[in-house]
């Protein structure tokens, strides 16, 4: 015989009950392990077993539960375990309702003050001044490439990072004006560039005007009468915006890296990228040798990006993304040789691999 409505949600509040009594549980727990974490002068930010933890139940998800929202569960219980142990201060790129800010809340949502900054190098700054715990910085957009000035900062504030935060995004154009009467488009140089082609087409005669970050194109675009904003769409519901289009990117797989940075390093296990600087020696032959170090111990490299190293004239620094832990024996011995073919090496560190789930 079919189950009825009534019967069905029966079954959902037996459901919700039992999983209420396993999170006061959970959160005893959580509770205890502060205490000791508290004790043995631990921090209670984890993101290597937490990373693990997702990994493991994401796993196991199956239709119609998908691995991303085992994720966005599990990130909320994550943040309400750690806010019962210690909240934390988190520095990131806002106003609220920015890019950064929607990354931040994914994983800090319950447990930290957030502290919005006007740009990269205050969010840096509030982390050296020991003003904020963390920091939250965007390094690279799958369509646009590198964030050129968080890489500078990072090459000279010695910061380290602890994990990185994949955001899908999703750029709306915002205004309380209709399409046809809009003269001015705001936003972040990043997203005025990941829909350079829709703007082409759709707005030819508007205006653009490049913001520190989305959240203050939003604010322009709510005082302006014929702006618009390409923001969030939870920009558009804290500055009193319309969405009149939603998800404008040039490209529809735009995911934006975030690095959680920090003053100190955490220990790390599990899968793992590291992230290291390095400045070559100028002989020929340097960076061919430096990357074959790396071919040579079965490291994969991720990523390789040149930056000039505003110390000498037309000498170049480079960020290197490779997979792999600093405690495996492999990358202690490539990181040994290499040293025979760079001038130094800037250790920006091992954290957990983060990933887009399906």
């Amino acid at each position: 015989m079919a189950k009825n409505i009534e019967s069905i949600r029966k079954e959902i509040d037996a459901i919700d009950d039992e999983m209420v009594s396993l999170l006061q549980k959970r959160c005893d727990l959580a509770v205890e392990i502060g205490k000791l974490k508290n004790r043995e002068n631990k921090d209670t930010f984890d993101p290597a077993r937490e990373m693990a933890i997702l990994e493991r139940l994401a796993s196991g998800a199956r239709p119609p539960l998908t691995r991303s929202m085992v994720e966005g569960v599990f990130n909320e219980i994550f943040s309400i375990s750690r806010s019962l142990q210690r909240k934390k201060k988190i520095a990131y790129l806002g106003p609220e309702g920015s890019y950064s800010h929607q990354a931040t809340h994914t994983v800090f949502s319950q447990d930290s003050d957030l502290l919005p900054q006007k740009d990269i190098e205050s969010v840096i700054t509030e982390v050296l001044a020991n003003r904020a715990d963390l920091g939250v910085v965007p390094v690279e957009n799958s369509t646009e490439g590198m964030i050129n000035r968080t890489l500078d900062m990072m090459a000279t504030s010695r910061l380290f990072i602890c994990r990185e935060i994949m955001l899908p995004i999703r750029n709306c154009l915002l205004s309380t004006t209709t399409m046809d009467r809009i003269n001015k488009v705001y936003s972040h140089p990043q997203p005025l560039a990941q829909c350079r082609n829709w703007l082409m087409k759709n707005l030819p005669a508007a205006e653009t005007v490049e913001t520190p970050s989305t959240s203050i194109a939003a604010m322009a675009a709510s005082s302006e009468e014929r702006s618009a904003a390409i923001a969030s769409s939870l920009a558009a519901a804290l500055y009193g915006l319309n969405i009149l289009v939603d998800n404008i990117n040039d490209c529809q797989e735009n995911i934006t890296r975030f690095w959680v940075i920090s003053r100190t390093s955490l220990p790390i296990e599990g899968r793992t990228k590291t992230s290291i600087i390095v400045t070559l020696e100028n002989v020929p032959g340097a960076l061919y040798n430096a990357i074959g170090v790396f071919a040579s111990n079965g490291i994969n490299l991720t990523k390789i990006e040149s930056r000039p190293s505003k110390k000498n004239p037309w000498e170049y620094l480079f960020f290197i993304d490779f997979q792999g832990n600093l405690k495996d024996e492999n990358v202690k011995t490539a990181m040994e040789e290499i040293k025979a073919y760079t001038r130094e090496i800037i250790i920006l560190g091992s954290y957990p691999e983060g990933r887009i789930y399906d």
